[in-house]
């Protein structure tokens, strides 16, 4: 052999070497540092290049992914996904397998990728999509690497990046590459801990932006948790402007800018309404006795006549149709419905206008992110002459005149007065007191059981959800509901009868009339029997995990009234009441109060939740309340022969 074969083969032996220390090193560091992952990010990354082109901007980004399998149940991560839409358009995706071999690593490509529609059940057309692909030979050991672009078509539309993940991260890096003639808004959120670090440069006439963090643990699924963006580690970004040959751009310098760029979709409110809609209009503005119940009227015809169908299409997704379209259609989106009642009330010489917001999927202020990131619905504002403001969201079907929607409390909204005047106004956030559920029960005991009779009723949001369920078509799915809205006591109650009232009429509460058994309910223990007359105990014993980080999401704030009156069973005297107790907690609470009327005992509690989200900072002061309410929730009667 002579000596340049001999060198050859001692460089190729140090690299094999060398492969097989290095494969060797990065597993064992990486088991150690996450011994409970099936799988970790070694390098996780997007780069996102916006370029001067021709006076305009070219915008695309570079994304990678190099997951090492930690344990052989790793497989579940074998399937692999890349979503795209309209606005963020995939291409060149590669995936490949790094299988583990004696001596190094054997690559296998992944070929099959499947385009498929990323459409929700409750939307009709939606033109996101991903591909879905496999890696073979997903092992512990090996390694499977992904890298694609997406292609912004609108500068508007940069989504920001989140650092956290469903896997640890030994490395992940964003980074922002631009022309020197674009100024560039970012910002970092939800970083208590400073874990992400930050470093600006240039090179190659390109300004560099560039944010990274080692060693990031994933993010737990928590229940009823809300939208990532609430909590995880995140960087926004936008562009304020550029500069090409013509002089300074603005992109999105201020709230006017996006809010001009809003006003452009607006249909035309000076083009003639057709004659259906004119007739449609002058039969609710001749029954109506007032402007405010002409608005009331206009509402409630296009929820009850305009069937909700979501649609999003490109553009289509930011473009409302006319009011006559979609009244000739009688179907459309929220942009359709809002549009829809804004012409109607123009028809009726009353003033309602375009409204941009946000539901509370999305975190952010117009105050503080003038981008789309802020809002993805649309309702109608109507402002009296008392500068109370009417919310009118129509794509909710039960909620009543004068109240928003729920998915919209507390959320920021871009009122459009004209092509350049705007406002924008807090939707608050309705008391506990708006939405109350009301029940009177009136039991007896009944050989081994506990029988009686009762009425709910529910209003607020208590009656916009309950309506949702039981404004059904199959009888037995209201009554599994019904059942799940009053049952009482344990898993033998049974529901003998019902009886609903007011169910269509949105402006006074739902009732429920019913009739029920509850067996084996009560203890008797020589001459005495204990009767436990908490016969529902919302959030018995729901303590709030200390180790939890999400914030936890509520539908709405609420009041339940529980009125019980229990006859005393001949032959037995009361021995014993409970005490009357108030627990005041912030967020949740109670209070109870026992009384006997001649043969009979009433018991009242009053149940409150009033917070829409529980932060952190709050988890102590929830479960201290818990802790409170589950004690009095042990409390029974006790009655003894005489």
């Amino acid at each position: 052999m002579n000596k340049t074969h001999s060198l050859a083969l001692v460089i190729t032996l140090c690299f094999l070497q060398q492969g097989i220390a290095q494969n060797s090193d990065v597993f064992k560091t990486m088991k150690s540092k996450f011994p409970e992952d099936a799988a970790v990010f070694v390098e996780r990354s997007e780069v996102l290049s916006i370029l001067l082109k021709n006076d305009s901007l070219e915008i695309f980004s570079d994304f990678t992914e190099d997951k090492l399998h930690l344990k052989e149940q790793s497989d579940v991560y074998a399937a692999g996904r890349v979503y795209g839409s309209h606005f963020n358009q995939v291409k060149d995706i590669k995936a490949k397998t790094l299988v583990w071999d004696k001596s190094r690593f054997k690559e296998m490509a992944v070929s099959d990728f499947k385009k498929n529609s990323d459409r929700d059940d409750g939307i009709f057309y939606d033109d996101s999509y991903y591909y879905s692909f496999k890696y073979p030979s997903v092992a512990s050991g090996n390694r499977t690497q992904l890298q694609y672009r997406s292609v912004v078509k609108d500068a508007r539309f940069i989504p920001g990046y989140i650092f956290t993940t469903y896997l640890p991260q030994a490395k992940t890096t964003y980074t922002i590459k631009t022309s020197r003639q674009v100024e560039l808004v970012y910002n970092v959120l939800n970083d208590p801990k400073h874990l992400i670090k930050f470093r600006k440069y240039e090179k190659g006439g390109f300004q560099y932006y560039e944010w990274s963090a080692t060693d990031l643990t994933p993010t737990r699924s928590e229940e009823n948790s809300p939208s990532i963006r609430y909590f995880a580690t995140h960087v926004i970004c936008y562009v304020k402007s550029y500069e090409n040959k013509n002089g300074k751009v603005n992109m999105l310098s201020d709230l006017g800018d996006l809010y001009r760029w809003y006003y452009n979709f607006v249909p035309d409110m000076n083009a003639e309404p057709s004659q259906e809609l004119k007739v449609v209009v002058d039969a609710i503005v001749k029954k109506s006795k007032s402007e405010l119940e002409t608005v009331r009227n206009v509402f409630y015809w296009v929820q009850n006549n305009i069937q909700y169908v979501a649609f999003e299409e490109g553009m289509r997704g930011l473009i409302p149709h006319t009011g006559s379209y979609v009244c000739e259609k009688r179907y459309g989106d929220c942009k359709d419905m809002a549009s829809l009642i804004v012409t109607m009330l123009k028809i009726a010489n009353v003033k309602a206008y375009h409204t941009w917001i946000g539901t509370r999927d999305l975190p952010y202020k117009y105050s503080e992110v003038p981008t789309p990131l802020v809002d993805n619905h649309m309702i109608a504002t109507y402002i009296d002459n008392n500068q109370r403001y009417y919310f009118l969201d129509a794509t909710s079907d039960h909620t009543a005149f004068g109240l928003p929607s729920s998915m919209i409390q507390g959320k920021e909204a871009l009122i459009g007065f004209d092509k350049n005047k705007y406002e924008v106004k807090l939707v608050p956030e309705m008391s506990k007191e708006t939405s109350a559920m009301n029940d009177s029960i009136f039991i007896h005991l009944d050989g081994n059981q506990i029988a009686g009779k009762g009425k709910t009723s529910l209003s607020g949001y208590a009656k916009v959800f309950g309506g949702y369920e039981l404004d059904r078509s199959e009888k037995d799915d209201v009554k599994r509901y019904v059942t799940r809205l009053i049952g009482k006591g344990s898993n033998k109650f049974y529901l003998d009868g019902y009886n609903l009232a007011n169910l269509e009429n949105r402006d006074i509460p739902t009732r429920i009339d019913y009739t029920f058994r509850i067996g084996d309910y009560f203890q008797k223990i020589g001459d005495e029997l204990y009767i436990n007359l908490h016969l529902k105990k919302d959030y018995y014993n729901a303590f709030i995990d200390k180790t939890r980080e999400a914030p936890m999401e509520i539908t709405y704030k609420y009041v339940e009234n529980d009125f019980c009156e229990f006859i005393i069973p001949e032959g037995y005297d009361v021995e014993y009441l409970p005490s009357s107790v108030k627990v005041n907690g912030e967020l949740v609470g109670m209070e109870t109060a026992y009384k006997r009327d001649n043969n009979k005992i009433i018991f009242t509690k009053k149940f409150y939740i009033d917070r829409l989200l529980v932060m952190p900072g709050d988890f102590e002061n929830w479960n201290n309340s818990i802790k409170e309410l589950s004690e009095v929730y042990k409390e029974s009667i006790i009655l003894k022969k005489k």
